[in-house]
């Protein structure tokens, strides 16, 4: 049997909405470890976030060993520490981002080491450490607190008020076709360098590791997962996507990520 790789998101729809991992999924995930494949976690989270995810969640001991973090700007072997593949912003660019941001109010942050960088001590910041576990660097000016290039930056807006879509504009308009912007969910909006995206990491992994194309599955529920659902041989919306994932999909699972969608993604497709 041919080599597969599994691409997972997580949030919405490897993880159930209590944020954990079922015991069915957990299961089935390792199944396909023992019988060869590898199964690659794919999210905007920072590496070091997913690798405290998946301890968080049990599955640190059942063999993966590959994360494609900053939806698709880095992939890690996160068992020697080997980085396979990243892209990074200019600092350049990222100073004029934050900027717009502080111009405009709105929370803003990006990555330095392990470490989240901000000006903003507030609400957002706790609800993204909370559920990353990621610990913060509260700094006076973030533009000038930039010192190195990273793979993304992030704008948080909890109360959906509209106001992400107007920075977005305003960015795109001085950034061109530098900086690819777009909502992960309807509270955050990325940015990263052009040309990042989950589905281009996706090819570069399989690359990397001798997979073919064909061999490929990938499992998402959100925007940001369309390109590696677009992309993979065979790309899996699960039953509680938005619908533009579902359109994009070859396959949308009878069951929702509180139900064991990636088991049946797995035993359809894999074993």
């Amino acid at each position: 049997m041919e080599k597969k790789a599994l691409f997972l998101d997580m949030d919405g729809t490897t993880l159930n909405d209590q944020r954990v991992v079922s015991e069915g999924n957990r299961r089935a995930i390792a199944r396909a470890i023992e019988a060869g494949h590898d199964v690659v976690i794919a999210s905007g989270r920072a590496a070091s976030s997913i690798v405290a995810l998946l301890e968080r969640c049990s599955l640190s001991g059942i063999g993966i060993r590959y994360v494609l973090a900053f939806n698709g700007a880095m992939i890690v072997d996160i068992v020697t520490g080997e980085v396979l593949y990243k892209k990074v912003m200019s600092t350049d660019y990222m100073k004029r981002i934050a900027r717009e941001a502080q111009k405009m109010g709105i929370y803003m942050q990006t990555y330095e080491g392990e470490y989240v960088l901000t000006e903003h001590d507030d609400a957002n910041l706790k609800q993204y450490t909370n559920k990353t576990t990621m610990e913060a660097k509260v700094v006076p000016d973030l533009a000038a607190a930039i010192q190195e290039p990273a793979c993304k930056m992030l704008a948080i807006d909890l109360q959906y008020s509209g106001i992400l879509e107007q920075l977005k504009a305003n960015v795109q308009a001085f950034s061109g076709d530098e900086i690819d912007i777009y909502m992960s969910c309807r509270e955050y909006l990325e940015f990263v360098p052009s040309g990042v995206s989950k589905g281009l990491a996706l090819q570069a992994f399989c690359k990397e590791r001798g997979i073919k194309i064909e061999n490929s599955i990938a499992a998402g529920d959100e925007g940001n997962d369309i390109s590696m659902i677009h992309d993979a041989g065979i790309g899996c919306a699960v039953a509680n996507a938005l619908p533009d994932v579902k359109a994009a999909a070859d396959y949308v699972t009878e069951n929702d990520n509180n139900h064991d969608a990636i088991r049946e993604i797995i035993e359809k497709f894999m074993l």
